[in-house]
């Protein structure tokens, strides 16, 4: 018997011998292929990369496409390594932009219009105060952003040739659909969080059983997310009201579900300055063009209803909060503006009473994006409103720069949209219109802040002053400063 079990236990112990050798050698095998597929992977990724680099260096308008693109679809990541400091994946374009800009460097035409001197006045005002940022405060600002609209708008400015490039015919049509995209994310998002770790503002809905975070997409807040959405939902309403679909490149009735996306992604963000936004600009657009179909503005109104009757089918007590706390206040403005303003009303008069107390602020400020880290003033300030807070933190330096630029933007897009035909005439009244709102919506939050937005903003109206400039060419008009296709002929796609 012990024989027998000697004999039977040495099987077994072979047979796992040989079970552990099986599964080791598959192991071995697995490893090998995943690491022959992730090499193979890297090598076709960096196909691609220099691939696109390449068509870059032709076309440098497909680098801003590209750059603007990912920036409205990709979210930032955060590695232990590198702390709270997020990494956008628009960084990875930033070899490309260099080669570009040292290959093309001869090619490029450095238009410093109106738009591009109205940057660089804000860009200046803000400029002045960070000194003052170290000295009150004793930390480093972002102060980068300003710098990402100025070189996005050189780059589309300096890369325009005397005929439409490929990348310019489907460079909106693109962004149209990737601002679909995340606009869509935005929403599941709100419905089904998406377990992905993403730093974000304590933005919540406190309802009866339940507490929900409001839609931010693949930004850090939903105001933010708001302000990007609003831009396209104007832009989708615009051309449909006006029978301009073809200048975004998107049929009329898909246009309409896209109209439906926008409205629900600000919906659920529930950013009344958004709205506020959006009614302005579609409003100004019509009194500017002159252009409204009665039934395309009942079609608007259809597709706008869809975000509200999917609200309120999805959520009867999400949809009373809406009515109550979003809309309701309203008719309580004069009685008891700080709960109207979420707060906001109670902040600006601390904001006047600390200027009014210490009116050397009013010269540089405290330093460009410090109110919400200082310790000045025994506590963060979150000002939510654009104009006081570049007076507190840039002085009237940093607010007359916002404003000088604001003024090139109304100037010249308005005389634009009179004078221009077709789609310059169309874009130039949607960027006038939009930024009627956007001054609006800066009443109610810091919307200068939201860089990835403006970097987009600054790209349209970059390339619609390439198109105001194209057909000034066309037309013989003196002061043209496009580089012709026959000087640098290897341009041409």
């Amino acid at each position: 018997m012990r024989n027998a079990a000697q004999l039977l236990l040495g099987c077994r112990t072979g047979r796992n011998a040989m079970f552990g050798m099986v599964m080791l050698a598959a192991a071995l095998v697995a490893a090998g292929l995943v690491a022959r597929v992730a090499f193979l992977l890297l090598i076709l990724v960096s196909l691609l990369y220099i691939l696109f680099a390449l068509y870059s260096i032709r076309d440098p308008l497909a680098l801003a496409a590209a750059f603007m693109a990912t920036l409205i679809l990709l979210p930032p990541f955060y590695f232990p390594q590198f702390g709270d400091t997020p990494v956008y994946p628009s960084l990875f374009l930033l070899p490309i932009s260099i080669a570009v800009v040292t290959v093309r460097l001869p090619d490029f035409h450095l238009v410093f219009d109106s738009i591009a001197g109205g940057l660089c006045f804000f860009l200046t005002g803000t400029g002045l105060s960070l000194p003052f940022a170290f000295w009150l405060s004793g930390s480093e600002v972002g102060f980068q952003s300003l710098f990402r609209w100025l070189m996005l708008y050189l780059l589309v400015r300096g890369g325009a040739r005397i005929e439409e490039s490929r990348a310019e015919q489907w460079m909106v049509r693109i962004l149209v659909f990737a601002s679909v995209l995340t606009a869509a994310y935005g929403i599941v998002d709100f419905v089904w969080p998406v377990p992905m770790p993403h730093p974000a503002a304590d933005q919540f809905i406190w309802l009866r059983d339940a507490i929900i975070r409001r839609a931010q997409g693949v930004f850090y807040e939903s105001s933010n997310f708001a302000n990007l959405c609003a831009f396209f939902l104007a832009a989708s309403a615009t051309a449909f009201l006006s029978r301009r679909e073809r200048w975004l490149g998107i049929p009329r009735t898909v246009l309409l579900m896209f109209i439906a996306v926008f409205g629900l992604a600000v919906l659920v963000a529930f950013s009344r300055g958004a709205w506020a936004n959006v009614f302005v600009s579609v409003l100004v657009f019509v009194a500017v063009s002159g252009r409204l179909r009665l039934r395309r503005g009942l079609g608007f109104l259809v597709a706008l209803g869809i975000p509200l009757g999917v609200l309120w089918s999805f959520s009867p007590e999400l949809w009373n909060y809406f009515l109550n706390a979003r809309m309701g206040y309203l008719g309580q403005v004069f009685a008891d503006p700080n709960l109207v303003s979420s707060g906001r009303f109670e902040t600006w008069s601390r904001v006047v009473s600390i200027m009014i107390e210490n009116p050397r602020y009013l010269v540089f400020g405290v330093g460009y994006k410090t109110l919400p880290y200082t310790r000045l003033f025994h506590s963060q300030i979150i000002t939510d409103n654009g104009y006081l807070n570049l007076l507190l933190e840039t002085g009237v330096l940093g607010l007359g720069g916002f404003l000088v630029f604001c003024a090139a933007v109304f100037g010249n897009f308005y005389r634009l949209a009179q004078r221009g035909q077709g789609r310059l005439a169309f874009w130039s009244g949607l960027l006038f219109a939009f930024w009627c709102g956007e001054c609006v919506q800066t009443l109610t939050v810091d919307a200068y802040t939201y860089w990835r937005n403006m970097v987009v903003f600054a790209g349209f109206m970059a390339l619609t002053m390439n198109l105001a400039e194209r057909e000034g060419a066309v037309k013989g008009e003196s002061g043209c400063r496009l580089v012709s296709a026959t000087a640098r002929p290897e341009a041409t796609p």
